[in-house]
């Protein structure tokens, strides 16, 4: 998976990678637990991250190392 490099905050920006971590996550047949387990971040940090609310720079990096 290419690494998302996110410098603005905007809601867009934010909902497009979040888009694409969830699309990929489901690709690799893992649910939010699997995802939770493979990175130290709760369910709710990865869920907010995949639909756009979170774009904390560090648990993005930390979900495309597990989904690599």
């Amino acid at each position: 998976m290419d690494h998302v490099n996110i410098e603005t905050s905007s809601d867009d920006a934010g909902k497009a990678v979040g888009s694409r971590l969830r699309e990929a996550r489901i690709a690799r047949s893992y649910s939010l637990e699997d995802l939770a387990l493979a990175t130290g971040l709760t369910e709710a940090e990865i869920s907010a991250i995949e639909v756009g609310t979170s774009i904390d720079a560090l648990h993005i990096e930390r979900i495309e190392h597990a989904l690599g």
